[in-house]
């Protein structure tokens, strides 16, 4: 996102008309809340929200204060996000010293509290005063799922703006119109992404990304095959292929990776406090983000292997009901021999409970519990040797 314009946004019409016009009638609500699924551009609304906010043209145009709302250092625009697995007070506490002081650059100051249903009891009600009465020129954009993720009194203190799921349709056209992929392969995307457009967009940009949740169908489609041992070996294989894909990703990095040319310019046209403040800022952001990008890639993994399970159970269902597989919805279509002939192995229980072990194993991550160990107890519990 480099923040030039609403169009960066894709099927949210309603929404980002509802943004532009409150930003060219200068009333802005000073607490916004942006709810709807993950995936559909609500954290990237957020930005250019505050990009056209901190502008001096009060609109997102790919100036250099929009870039620095971009690349996420510009030193008005304040970000929170979860630490493990919530925020916390302590977290609460900084941001609001933040807050209170005055706007360095522009005429205003924004924080963008990302995954806001992960704040805890104590820190949501700590940042209470601070949703009704915040600090002069001060703008804060909650986003979430749902409102319901938030404390009512959280919830009740900030206009809604409501995102909208998006069709596989939708997805398609973009993937094709936009991005320039053939249909089959948008089609593709769209139908494995299970309909989160930020996924299908991810996986149309980096390929690399894609390749985690294949990597757990093949898996899921060789365990019952598998001896205990060679289990666990491609296990540990999957474990160290997504340490490879994190380093490297971070070895990539952005342009503002700790130590970057860049980065240091923008620390060095600050003052000391300021410029030890950003860099500082952006070495937690960016072991955040090495932790969210391992996470992701498990995430992926064990979707891919669900979405084998979840094809066999079609299949059985629709035998049982004495219907073929042509006439199931399958997520791996490109899969059928392998999902026929495991089929006849694996029945719609069994099935169920591979479903239930991933459905744990995927919260578990969300928990920040060790990858290795997590894959580890996830192949003894498919191979049936942990109760």
């Amino acid at each position: 996102m480099e923040c030039r314009g609403w169009k960066e946004i894709y099927g949210q019409e309603r929404a980002v008309g509802f943004l532009a016009e409150a930003l060219r009638r200068d009333e802005m609500p000073h607490a916004l809340v942006f709810t709807g699924p993950r995936g559909i551009g609500k954290s990237s609304t957020a930005l250019l929200c505050a990009a056209a906010l901190l502008c001096a043209a009060g609109e997102p145009d790919a100036c250099p204060s929009c870039l620095k709302v971009a690349r996420k250092v510009h030193p008005d625009l304040h970000l929170l996000e979860p630490e493990g697995s919530h925020i916390l007070i302590d977290q609460v506490r900084d941001l609001e010293g933040e807050l209170n002081i005055r706007p360095k650059e522009s005429r205003c100051k924004v924080a963008i509290i990302d995954e806001a249903g992960t704040m805890n009891q104590e820190a949501a009600n700590a940042f209470l005063k601070t949703l009704e009465e915040p600090p002069p020129d001060t703008f804060i954009i909650l986003v979430a799922e749902s409102r319901e993720e938030l404390l009512e009194t959280v919830a009740s203190r900030c206009h809604e703006v409501r995102f909208s799921a998006l069709g596989k349709r939708d997805i398609e056209a973009f993937l094709v119109e936009e991005e320039g992929l053939d249909g089959a392969e948008a089609e593709r995307l769209a139908r494995l992404s299970g309909g989160i457009f930020g996924r299908a967009l991810l996986w149309a940009r980096s390929p690399e990304q894609a390749a985690h949740w294949g990597r757990g169908v093949e898996l899921a489609a060789s365990l019952r095959r598998s001896s205990l041992l060679e289990a666990l070996e491609m296990a540990a294989a999957e474990r160290e292929h997504i340490n490879d894909v994190a380093r490297e990703a971070n070895a990539r990095g952005a342009p503002l990776a700790p130590g970057s040319d860049e980065l240091e310019a923008y620390v060095k046209a600050m003052d000391k406090r300021g410029g030890d403040l950003l860099r500082k800022r952006w070495e937690k952001r960016e072991k955040r983000e090495k932790q969210k990008r391992r996470g992701q890639a498990a995430l992926d993994l064990f979707d891919g292997m669900s979405s084998f399970y979840r094809d066999i159970m079609l299949l059985n269902l629709m035998e049982e009901k004495g219907k073929g597989a042509g006439d199931a919805p399958l997520l791996n279509r490109e899969w059928m021999e392998d999902l026929e002939r495991e089929a006849l192995h694996i029945g719609t229980e069994a099935a169920m409970r591979q479903l239930e072990s991933l459905h744990r194993a995927r919260k578990a991550v969300e928990a920040n519990v060790d990858i290795g160990l997590l894959l580890d107890s996830l192949v003894l519990e498919i191979k049936g040797l942990k109760g």
